[in-house]
This record gives structure tokens, sequence and C-alpha cells, in this order.
């Protein structure tokens, strides 16, 4: 008798077409094209929305000629989606990513096309309403021969910062995050980031030179132009992270800064797994003049994620109620003044536990006093416990 197994990644396969091509469907109407920058041809056939150029595989189309003819087809369809990146790593054969192998493609995508959001792993990105393409010579001019610093051989991983900002707060604050950034090895190093604030998604790609370091005071309006408070992703090679710090203060009254160290995924917790729980130690009491306290959850994985937060005795026992949301890709739940949600007074006797329902995250607490010092305290992950 045939028996034929279910694949068991079919699930996560079916979720991430109706996803993606729900979206694509949503913003780009019947007949109008798309492109596929991820080695993911089969998203044509399932959004039903034609491909503007004659190539279907971004490496048939990375000799010089063929980048050129692709530039020219997609300025003149101007599609409203190009998908890039794909999760199981499509987009990266032979270890050279699809933006290496058609750099003068990537160029221009970078230029006008700006990140949209991302649904199970798969980016989508949309054409700016400014969107103002160089010449096409000038694209073909950043086509080179890689080098081996430039070949990507493994995943490629990444760093958040689950909020930094440039704002204005209450008495007259002004908050602002002021990055650093070194690499500490001998070869040039690669990096992306990238703000996602709300319905702001801001990407820049720069290279490190050997040992260099760059400072961004007040990074979110200098570096990213423009203002608010978001997650900052960096995105680099595997085994080459940049030493990276965050450090977050109200710089009208020159308060105290908190001093943050990024979070990766040996922060996280996941659901249904041995590590679904992060916890919180630390919180300091309120003294007289009183202090703050927000909770946040960052979505690191590839799926929605759900996280209960609630506080706990020291023999685990649950005080005051729960909270829960759902979080979407890469994007952070905050619950701001976390004691009035949960319905408790917070100290350092008491924990706040971050518990997976479904997906991956990083959790952190930020905690505010009156004098406008600040203070950033990250979720440890811990072995499950009983709930």
């Amino acid at each position: 008798m045939l028996r034929v197994d279910r694949d068991p990644n079919a699930g996560a396969v079916e979720w991430r077409i109706k996803d993606v091509t729900g979206e694509i469907q949503r913003l780009v109407p019947r007949g109008k094209p798309i492109f596929d920058f991820s080695n993911q041809p089969a998203f044509y056939f399932f959004a039903d929305r034609p491909n503007p150029t004659r190539f279907y595989q971004v490496p048939i189309l990375s000799p010089r000629e063929l980048q050129a003819e692709t530039i020219a087809a997609l300025e003149r369809a101007k599609p409203a989606i190009v998908i890039r990146k794909s999760p199981e790593g499509f987009d990266q054969f032979d270890g050279v990513t699809n933006d290496l192998r058609a750099q003068a493609v990537s160029a221009y995508l970078d230029d006008c096309y700006r990140f949209h959001r991302s649904l199970r792993g798969v980016e989508l990105w949309v054409r700016r309403a400014d969107a103002k393409p160089l010449a096409l010579a000038q694209y073909l001019r950043r086509i080179h021969l890689p080098t081996k610093n430039e070949l990507v051989f493994g995943a490629v991983h990444r760093l958040v910062f689950p909020a930094v900002g440039s704002t204005p707060g209450a008495a007259g604050a002004y908050w602002q995050s002021d990055l650093t950034m070194h690499n500490p090895f001998r070869e040039p190093m690669p990096v992306t980031l990238r703000l996602v604030a709300g319905d702001t998604r801001v990407d820049r790609r720069l290279t490190l030179a050997a040992r260099q370091t760059f400072r961004w005071p007040d990074v979110v309006r200098t570096f990213f132009g423009t203002s608010g408070v978001g997650t900052l992703w960096i995105e680099h090679r595997e085994g080459r992270a940049p030493v990276a710090v965050i450090k977050t203060w109200d710089s009208a009254h020159g308060g105290g800064a908190s001093v943050e160290k990024p979070l990766s995924e040996r922060d996280r917790a996941t659901a249904n797994s041995d590590g679904s729980e992060l916890t919180i130690v630390g919180i300091p009491e309120a003294g007289a003049e009183g202090r703050r306290v927000n909770v946040g959850v960052v979505n690191i994985g590839i799926i929605p994620a759900t996280f209960r937060i609630t506080a706990r005795t020291r023999s685990g026992q649950i005080v005051g109620q729960a909270v829960e949301s759902g979080i979407a890709e890469d994007e952070v739940w905050l619950v701001p003044n976390i004691e009035e949600a949960l319905g408790v007074k917070l100290d350092e006797r008491l924990t706040l536990r971050l518990t997976a329902i479904a997906g991956t995250g990083v959790g952190f607490a930020t905690v505010v006093d009156a004098r406008g010092d600040t203070e950033f305290i990250a979720g440890v992950p811990s072995q499950n416990a009983e709930r």
C-alpha cells in the first residue's frame, strides 16, 4: 500500500502563501505587475499578478546587459510591489545574495522602493511615491566582482534595539537615542540598518571599514531622517556582528541615560519549546517621587507572535491580572505603565514573566524616574515553569 507522508513544513508554507498573496492582492489590482527579487517565482502564480520582465529567477538576469534590460523594464512598468527575502534562503543561492548577484538592480530597488512589511519571513517592498531613479549608467557602475568578504556563507543574522526614539515627552522632555557602532574585525563589514516606527519603514546600508567606529547622536533624526519611537534592526553576516550600543536620554533636561546593548536570538523565547518564557528581574521599587515602568516584546520570528505578561512572587504565584497581545512580524508590543495594566505595584521581590503563546520574541522593560533618568532591563530566557 502506498503511503504518502505530509511534509512537516507544509503548514508553514501554506500560511506563507496565503498571507503573502493576500497582501499582494490587496495592494495590487488584478492585471498589474509585481516583481520577485527573492527567487520565489511561484508567487506570480499564487498572487495571479504578471512579471514585468522576462526573467523569473535573479541568477538568470545577473549579466550586465540583462540587468540593464531588467531595470528598464521595471522603470516602464513601475510595479507596486517587489518581493525581497526568502525565509528558506532561496535569495542566497550558493552563498551569493541576490543583492550582490544583481548589484545594479538591487541599487535601483533600494532607490525606488521602501520596506513595507514582513509576512512569514517574506519581505514586501512598495514603490516610493517620490521615486527618482538615477540614470541607468550610474546603476551599471555598481557592478563589480565580489570580494571574498562580500560573499555570505551561512545565515544572515539580526540584532534588535527594541525602542529608539527622537520625540518630545512630558514636562518639556525630549527623548533621543544615540547609536555607536564598531567593527572589531580586520575586514570591512557590510550591515543593513532598519527603523520600524509605526507606518514608517526606513532602510540604510553601509559598510564599516576595518576597526572603524561610527557614532550618530539622535540617530532616528540624523541617520534615518524621521522622528518618533520605533525599533532598530541591524542585519549582519553570520559570525560578523558589529559592537553596537544605544544611549537613550532626555536631552532637554540632561537626564541620566540608559545604555543598551542589542538583543538577539540568544535572548529569545519561543512557544512550544523548553524556552518559552522570559523573566524580567530587578525592577526597583517606586520612591517618593515615583517612576514609570514600561514593558515590551519584539517579534523576531517569521510568524505572528502572541505573548502574555504576568507578575510573579518568589514562589511563582501570579499576582494581579495578566495582559496578552498578538504581535506582527518585526513589530513591537509596548505596554506603557505596566503596573496599571497588571494592577500591581512592582518591587524587587516580584518578577515579570513574559510567556510565548505563539511565535518567537525578545522582551524588555524600561524604568523612567521623576528626574527623567532611564534604565533598560532585558528579559532573560528561562526554563519553563509550571503555568
